[in-house]
């Protein structure tokens, strides 16, 4: 054990005389603080956002009580009248935006068709989509490995190419202890800055002290683990630093890039979903199409599905309020069949991802992130059923104003349903996505050890 230490406070000392991993290392420290301050302040300029959507609701209240001084036809209101259905994050979520960052997190609803308001967002920066947010899971999934890459390259070549092993290898010292101590503090600088940031970050963010924390930490970890298993393993094959530099930038480009591309490109193929804007144009079409309609047959397809209003008055006049949103509510039952399988087709692609995330160890840790963070696909999917169902709900509030053809009041505004979903961290699949490391870290910890073991360390 002396000897270990030995050897792992002379590493300490060639590390802090290497001036070039200094500032690499100290590069991968500040830009992960940049990482934890932008995903904190994109969440807090969220939160700000959503904060200020229940004043906007009550301003759009106000004008129209000025518009409508008097009791209005609900009609009027369910038109006019403005609400939201808001998604709200966890403090999670600023360490792994995963989908807030492409996916709206509040929807601007009124009594119209749901679907064409359902799938609208603000225009956003495309390229700023591509590259993705920065934010500190970003950082530990694609950086840290370049980082790990650095620092282990030339693990043993470069004690070989300056002729040092032999020496070293001639004193009571095992090769075996050379490569662990050499590897140990590694793994301590590297898991220590990891634990260093995550630290930070869930101070910063105020996150709960339960057990997420302990699968955030054992997740970043294993996926480090695995960086020094692919370095311990390429070490093994015994070959120069330019060998070792470029077969673990390959494995990097190979694990980080080319797999996932090809693993979107497949999963494109295998489970082609339906366009938002088909699903929107065909609504569209649908609603546009249902003034030239006659009013009894709209009627009618709309009592087969709400038998409850059947006895209320004919339609006589050319236009009556009631008629309308019928319409636009059979807009949106003739693309539900598009709208399911849209969301489907989603659903079913992540699900197809997850089965196949192990191809790539830095899409399995990004996902499990995200589900740690309840940024993930299926949280957002959740929170646009929830919004669903709070168009459902408002349009049962206005029904009976609508059909009985009872006054909407200024007194009726507060009798409104208000909206509310939070995200939750979808704990199963970040234990899923554990396991799964932990056996793509034992494959590769075994295959060195093997190698090892076929190949002892020859010293020249």
């Amino acid at each position: 054990m002396r000897v270990f230490w030995i050897l792992f406070t002379a590493e300490w000392r060639h590390f802090k005389a290497a001036r070039g991993l200094v500032l690499l290392t100290s590069l991968v420290l500040l830009v992960g603080l940049y990482g934890i301050y932008y995903g904190t302040t994109e969440i807090g300029r969220q939160r700000q956002h959503l904060a200020e959507l229940p004043a906007l609701a009550h301003h759009n209240v106000e004008e129209l009580k000025t518009k409508f001084p008097e009791p209005a036809d609900a009609g009027e209101i369910g038109y006019y009248h403005t609400t939201f259905a808001v998604h709200h994050p966890t403090p999670w979520a600023s360490l792994s935006l995963g989908q807030r960052d492409v996916n709206p997190y509040y929807v601007k609803l009124r009594l119209l068709g749901l679907q064409g308001q359902l799938y609208a967002s603000e225009n956003v920066n495309p390229a700023k989509v591509l590259s993705g947010n920065f934010d500190l899971a970003f950082v530990l999934v694609y950086l840290f490995p370049l980082l790990i890459i650095a620092l282990s390259f030339n693990l043993l070549s470069s004690e070989k190419e300056q002729g040092i092993l032999p020496l070293l290898l001639a004193q009571p010292v095992s090769a075996a202890l050379v490569v662990g101590a050499k590897l140990a503090f590694r793994l301590a600088l590297v898991l220590g800055l990891a634990l260093v940031l995550s630290g930070v970050a869930m101070l910063w963010a105020r996150v709960p002290l339960d057990g997420r924390v302990g699968l955030w930490l054992a997740l970043v970890m294993l996926y480090c683990l695995f960086w020094f298993g692919l370095a311990f393993l390429v070490t093994g094959l015994q070959r120069n630093s330019a060998f070792n530099a470029v077969a673990l930038v390959g494995l990097w480009l190979v694990l980080v890039v080319l797999v996932p591309g090809l693993l979107n490109v497949y999963v494109s193929a295998a489970r082609p979903v339906p366009q938002g804007i088909e699903l929107t144009v065909k609504q569209r079409e649908e609603i546009h199409g249902g003034w030239d309609k006659p009013k009894t047959e709209t009627m009618n397809r709309f009592f087969a599905l709400y038998p409850q209003w059947r006895d209320t008055t004919t339609i006589k006049e050319h236009f009556v309020w009631r008629w309308y949103y019928a319409f636009q509510h059979l807009g949106d039952q003739s693309v539900q069949p598009l709208a399911v399988a849209y969301t489907d087709g989603l659903r079913q692609r992540y699900e197809l991802v997850n089965r196949l995330n192990w191809l790539s160890p830095a899409i399995n840790a990004q996902t499990s992130l995200n589900a740690l963070a309840g940024t993930d696909l299926p949280t957002h999917l959740a929170f646009q059923r929830s919004a669903t169902r709070y168009h459902d709900t408002l349009r049962a509030f206005y029904y009976p104003y609508l059909f009985r053809q009872v006054a909407f009041t200024h007194a009726d505004y507060a009798k409104e349903p208000t909206h509310t979903f939070t995200s939750s961290s979808e704990i199963s699949t970040t234990i899923r996505g554990l396991g799964k490391l932990l056996v793509s870290l034992g494959v590769v910890y075994a295959a060195g050890l093997l190698l090892f073991r076929a190949r002892p360390i020859n010293p020249r």
